[in-house]
């Protein structure tokens, strides 16, 4: 946060003596030359407010703080780092100091990772487990119990987190909310209403007009659920009877209609996507992928363009993914502003918003991460996994004959050798669906199957179409993917 260097010794004069317009070096804000009220070093040649040079503020301690003119080995005693010593203030009467921006941390905050407040404490007493460290919430790191940190406000409740975590992993919405009264729980019922007749149950749900009917696993279905665009196959799902092409996994139906997430700083709520009007699709703020799903998760803040998938929106932290190694769990990464990107180990590809293995430093994307973990595939009798290891060998796909590189993601049948690229496999729209039309730069087209003998040119970059969809336009035209659609064309 802070580069500047550091000096030692400071001789003060009056800002006003000299004729130039800086910045004051604690608080960043203007020191213009009219201001009485300013120092300038001419050591370091620097500009101080002369209120920022002692602070008083008896939310954070009863006495006055004054700044430290000098790096000093000593900890903040609010957060416990030894980073940042250019802006230390300290109190020597009762041996105490502590960073300027951990002066101004909220007393009380609310984090969508949590369900309960969390209270700001210099000193973390509670001991978990008979150790004498508490596991972060957030960066899973050991929170040390002689220095600050936010605690749960409910005794019961061990959970706690690093002081800086709240500002640097961005999963606090800057408000403090210490002397307001508790909000009404966020979490809504499921929008499923169940009844019995004549032995069979019937479920309704917000987003269909028709009873649905409960289904048992069907291998043979090749239905799609559409909520999550992916097979009925695995696991319970429902089905109406009266609509041929109406199927939802009993996971996705029990969604509540309103929610707060971990990977988001505001609450959510489920809404039903106009997929039958135009554009007819969105793009998950999560995993970055294009989705004709029913429904959505959005921020319940105006302005806020938050919009998740439900895949995305069924993880609860901490998660346990079969083809990832030991149990990865959320690491959210400035989902506002995206400033920051982490290389995903699974598709080396950048992403905002990463999943992190708790024991290693791996980190995978909700792309991967919300990959399915076995899939049917029709050249294989058994079904294929999915499947990752740093060190494995060269292996070659059988779709697109080429190498899958070392360490990326892939599927693979352990009994017959079966090994495919993800994207040759699952196609790289995977969560379209066939048939359904959707408008791009004003362009409407149909999502259809690259499945015929013959695969078609794609009109604007004049290739053959490889993938599993392509798109089609009026008068026979044709497109490989969402990027050829050109813009303005005429629908």
């Amino acid at each position: 946060m802070f580069s500047r260097p550091i000096h030692d010794k400071h001789v003060f004069e009056d800002s006003h003596q000299y004729t130039y317009t800086d910045e004051c070096y604690l608080c960043d804000k203007v020191v213009s030359l009219e201001e009485s009220d300013a120092f300038y070093c001419q050591g370091c040649r620097f500009n101080f407010h002369k209120n920022c040079l002692t602070v008083n503020y008896p939310k954070c301690h009863e006495h006055t703080l004054t700044y430290i003119r000098g790096a000093i080995p000593f900890p903040c005693d609010v957060c416990g780092s030894k980073e940042y010593p250019a802006q230390m203030y300290g109190c020597l009467q009762c041996d105490f100091f502590v960073h300027r921006h951990c002066i101004y941390l909220p007393k009380v905050i609310k984090i969508t990772r949590h369900s309960h407040r969390l209270g700001l404490a210099h000193r973390l007493l509670r001991i978990s487990d008979g150790d004498n460290h508490n596991v972060c919430g957030i960066c899973r790191r050991r929170v040390h119990v002689r220095y600050g940190g936010y605690s749960c406000i409910d005794n019961t409740c061990n959970y706690v987190v690093h002081s800086d975590c709240i500002m640097r992993f961005n999963v606090w919405d800057g408000k403090d909310v210490e002397g307001e009264p508790e909000e009404e729980e966020v979490d809504d019922l499921t929008p499923l209403l169940v009844k019995d007749i004549d032995g069979e149950s019937i479920w309704r749900h917000f987003s269909h007009d028709h009873d649905l009917f409960r289904v048992l696993e069907d291998q043979d279905s090749e239905e799609l659920c559409q909520a999550c665009i992916l097979p009925t196959k695995t696991g319970t799902f429902l089905r109406c009877k009266q609509c041929d092409d109406f199927a939802l996994h009993e996971t996705c139906a029990s969604l509540p209609r309103k929610m707060s997430h971990g990977l988001h700083l505001h609450p959510l709520t489920l809404h039903l996507e106009p997929i039958y009007t135009f554009p007819g699709f969105f793009t998950c703020s999560v995993c970055n992928q294009y989705s004709s799903g029913l429904m959505s998760y959005k921020c319940s803040h105006k302005d806020c363009g938050f919009i998740m998938d439900v895949k995305c929106a069924s993880f609860v932290e901490p998660f346990n993914h079969t083809a990832l190694p030991h149990d990865p769990f959320y690491l959210g990464i400035n989902l506002s502003s995206g400033f920051i990107s982490y290389l995903c180990d699974g598709c080396r590809q950048f992403a905002t918003v990463t999943a992190r293995c708790v024991e290693k430093v791996t980190y995978f994307d909700f792309k991967c991460v919300n990959l399915p973990e076995v899939m049917k595939y029709k050249s294989d009798d058994h079904p294929l996994t999915l499947y990752y290891d740093e060190n494995h060998d060269f292996e070659w796909c059988e779709i697109c004959e080429e190498i899958i590189e070392k360490g990326l993601i892939f599927y693979t049948c352990h009994e017959c050798t079966t090994t495919l690229h993800v994207d040759c496999f699952l196609g790289k729209y995977p969560y379209l669906k066939c048939g359904h039309r959707i408008k791009v730069n004003g362009f409407e087209v149909e999502i259809a199957s690259n499945n015929g003998a013959s695969r078609p040119t794609c009109q604007t970059c004049h290739r053959i179409c490889q993938d599993k969809q392509v798109f089609n336009g009026k008068d026979e035209l044709c497109f490989c993917s969402i990027k050829c659609i050109p813009f303005q064309a005429s629908s």
